[in-house]
């Protein structure tokens, strides 16, 4: 087996260059194809919320700390010159969620004037880390993103054990969540070898994976309109 692989990575390197491995090749794919799955990856999620008209079970808060937590992860590997294989479904991903924060607000009626000047602010500390933040100082931001992506989840976790009901969650999202941050696990140790990013996608799969485990407990059933937490009663 060993000396298969060795031929392998031979044909790799001839073919690739000095560098290249077959690791380096797996790792290169599951990039390009969690970029290429990032695409859709919360259109179920929006598309159920819509449909639905409801945002049951879902929480606005952890969505939009989510975005802060994409948002870092974009301007860090794109500042520190990472490789887009290792985080360029964070742009994509970023885009979709602001599109279902923006139903859940809607649907639990908080679509108001704090939402807009959270969101002026956000693009002001965007628009002051490109500019004024050093390499050091998106390092720092990094390490804040370990926190800040366990808190994310847990209002999504409360909310579920709250109404005992995974309610307009989507399963494919959250299947692709836990598959996509458990692949970043493998490319993070191949091609970027930063232990805080790491450390990041490894609390993120066992969070993901606690989120999906919820799916099985509570299965789709419904909860009473007084009962929910994160959505409006609808005439």
């Amino acid at each position: 087996m060993e000396s298969v692989i060795g031929q392998v990575n031979q044909v790799i390197k001839t073919t690739l260059g000095p560098e290249w491995d077959l690791s380096l090749l797996i790792s290169k794919a599951l990039g390009y194809g969690i970029i290429a799955g990032s695409l859709l990856l919360k259109v179920p999620q929006i598309l159920k919320v819509a449909s639905s008209k409801s945002a049951e079970s879902l929480s606005a808060s952890s969505i939009a700390m989510e975005n802060i937590g994409f948002t870092i992860s974009l301007l860090a590997g794109y500042k520190l010159l990472n490789p887009f294989s290792t985080y360029g479904e964070s742009a994509f991903i970023l885009v979709q969620n602001f599109f279902l924060l923006i139903l859940v607000l809607k649907y639990t009626q908080k679509l108001n004037a704090v939402f807009f000047t959270g969101l002026a602010l956000y693009a002001g500390a965007v628009f002051a880390a490109l500019n004024y933040v050093d390499n050091d100082g998106f390092n720092l931001l990094l390490k804040l993103n370990i926190p800040l992506f366990i808190i994310s989840k847990f209002p999504q976790i409360i909310t579920i054990i709250k109404n005992k009901s995974v309610g307009q969650l989507s399963f494919i999202t959250c299947f692709l969540n836990l598959a996509g941050s458990l692949a970043r696990v493998f490319t993070t140790i191949k091609e970027v070898n930063n232990p805080v990013i790491l450390l990041s996608y490894g609390i993120g799969s066992f969070l993901n994976s606690i989120i999906l485990i919820l799916f099985f407990v509570y299965g789709t059933k419904k909860v009473p309109a007084r009962k929910q937490v994160g959505t409006k009663k609808t005439n």
